[in-house]
């Protein structure tokens, strides 16, 4: 028995379809921000269920698209994603492009914590104003206090895969925080 006789003509493309899902959409893995966005973005990853690719049935006219489904059972709710997606974008804006002193020093601040504590006077070496120190220690507070909520609502709504990302935000935020009210005091009290 011949081979080609099972294989379908070569002059029409095999049609392939696959439809859009409806619901929130996994973020796209683009590399702007940086280590606090990389973990908000990986919480925002797990997230979202996995969804299974269903080819659409065939007809003798080409390929039928199949019924749009609803979001399954164990999708997050859209306002819990929103508040995931709202988080991640001030912080890809933050970790872009900190031209205003006070976000290039808790920038700074942020990576100086990745690698550990900093040593007094970092801020000096780094040309950073008192000024600039206080009011990154309130930015940190403010994103602090914001990821917190999101970390207790992941936590209620027990979704450990994505809640262990943002405790490290958290943390990150938290200490990020100390460092820069510990500087800004070192420098007051010279």
């Amino acid at each position: 028995m011949s081979t080609d006789a099972a294989m379908p003509p070569t002059d029409a493309p095999a049609p392939t379809a696959e439809r859009a899902v409806a619901g929130p959409v996994a973020v796209p893995s683009d590399t702007s921000g940086g280590s606090l966005s990389a973990r908000l973005r990986e919480a925002r990853a797990r997230l979202e269920p996995e969804r299974p690719s269903i080819p659409a049935p065939r007809s003798p006219e080409g390929v039928v698209p199949p019924a749009v489904f609803g979001r399954g059972a164990g999708a997050p709710a859209a306002d819990l994603v929103e508040a995931v997606d709202e988080l991640l974008e001030r912080l890809v804006e933050l970790e872009d492009d900190p031209q205003e002193p006070d976000r290039r020093a808790l920038v700074r601040a942020v990576e100086l914590v990745a690698t550990g504590v900093p040593d007094a006077g970092w801020s000096a070496d780094d040309r950073l104003e008192g000024e600039s120190l206080l009011g990154a220690a309130d930015l940190a507070g403010t994103l602090h206090t914001e990821a917190a909520e999101l970390l207790e609502r992941l936590d209620a709504e027990e979704r450990a895969a994505p809640a262990v990302e943002v405790d490290a935000v958290v943390t990150a935020l938290r200490v990020a925080r100390m460092v820069l009210d510990l500087e800004s005091f070192a420098r007051q009290v010279r």
